[in-house]
């Protein structure tokens, strides 16, 4: 219990920035022995995982991106939640920790590696894989969910060339190389991962599949197709012919393709509960084969060329950002409550575009940055900060 003791006593000086006090304990007693108990199943499932040497992935998020399956060299990083440098005084950007997370999540990975972030689910879990010093992989498919006081990353899957990933509460998705084409593959808590869909992932740049609220999007290579499915076990339900270019529950968002599948410039916003939809237009400017996409509460968004555009899903108003993207080798684009995210990386430093709906206000910062939901990840240094919107 020593090692335990200690990541305790760590957790509340960084808490607190003091010693323990003498309150601490009755509380504190009853967290750590849930806590234990996690750590031991998660110590069982780690346990399966140890001495796994694999290829690079990530994704909409971070390094590794979507738009490849190339491991991207990167600064190994951990997380944590210390105040940005550069927040500026009465900013709308979010400012609350996400509960739990203010003693940061251990670096090691039972890999060897370190956790280095590509994402977050909708309910503000971390997503990354293990990254070595000279950005060499472990291939595992790691999630936190930053809920509790010595919450550590968990081993999700294995994954054969792993790319991209995605989630919610009770959900994780990922790409899986299968043969010569990548399959969609998800699981439920703690139960064994299983395929959705037969067709294998069409992939257009950005995420051909998304997660929120415990349904998964995603496109079918095989005929074109958009599926959704509530949850793992479900049986998918057709949403429309075209690509799944964003979805935050409860729209998916379709860009309609002609017989090559090009996009045509038409959107359908597909309610995944009802089947009602509604149809939209992008100009062809939105349309080019390295475009982004990314839909979030109120508004679906489109990066192209060195300009982000927002539209407002209900009137369909767009609203041209007006500070150009930062230039990268590869590039995410994320969207929450309010909140829309450009992620330009680069062998030697990432940048990104935090760009704030209701305000109008952008700027540009060091390091990578992402949003999903109410949660903003970003990478302050050597560290990542989750925080909720206001």
């Amino acid at each position: 219990m020593e090692d335990l003791e200690r990541l305790v006593a760590g957790r509340l000086r960084a808490l607190d920035d003091a010693a323990p006090s003498a309150e601490a304990p009755p509380a504190l007693l009853a967290r750590v022995g849930h806590q234990v108990k996690a750590r031991r199943r998660r110590r069982r499932i780690t346990q399966s995982a140890a001495g796994l040497s694999l290829a690079a992935a990530v994704a909409v998020v971070a390094p590794p991106l979507l738009d490849s399956g190339d491991p991207s060299p990167t600064d190994p990083s951990v997380l944590a939640a210390s105040e940005p440098a550069d927040r500026r005084s009465g900013s709308a950007l979010p400012s609350s920790p996400r509960p739990g997370a203010a003693g940061g999540l251990p670096r090691d990975l039972p890999s060897g590696k370190v956790l280095n972030a590509f994402g977050i689910t909708s309910d503000g879990a971390v997503l990354g894989t293990g990254v070595g010093p000279r950005g060499r992989s472990d291939g595992v498919l790691w999630r936190a969910d930053v809920s509790g006081l010595l919450t550590v990353p968990a081993p999700v899957a294995e994954p054969e060339g792993m790319y991209g990933a995605s989630g919610s509460r009770n959900m994780t998705i990922w790409a899986q190389r299968e043969g010569g084409g990548y399959q969609l593959m998800c699981r439920s808590g703690e139960g064994e991962p299983v395929r959705l869909g037969a067709g294998g992932i069409a992939r257009r740049g950005g995420a051909a599949f998304h997660a929120d609220r415990d349904v998964a999007v995603w496109t079918d290579k095989a005929d074109g197709t958009v599926w959704a499915a509530h949850g793992c076990d479900a049986e998918p339900e057709r949403l429309a012919s075209g690509y799944a270019a964003g979805f935050a529950y409860p729209h998916a968002y379709v860009l309609s393709t002609d017989g090559r599948g090009r996009p045509t410039g038409e959107v359908q916003r597909v309610q995944v509960e009802t089947g009602a939809r509604q149809t939209r237009e992008l100009p062809r400017g939105h349309l080019s084969p390295d475009a982004l996409y990314a839909a979030g509460s109120g508004t679906f968004s489109v990066a192209s060329g060195r300009t982000l555009t927002v539209y407002d899903t209900e009137t369909w108003q767009a609203r041209e950002v007006p500070e150009p993207l930062p230039r990268g080798e590869k590039a995410a684009l994320t969207a929450g409550d309010g909140l829309v995210v450009y992620t330009a990386q680069n062998r030697d430093a990432d940048r990104a575009l935090v760009y704030e709906t209701g305000s109008g206000q952008a700027r540009v910062r060091d390091g990578e940055a992402y949003a999903k939901g109410e949660w903003l990840l970003t990478r302050e240094g050597e560290a990542y900060r989750l925080t909720s919107t206001p």
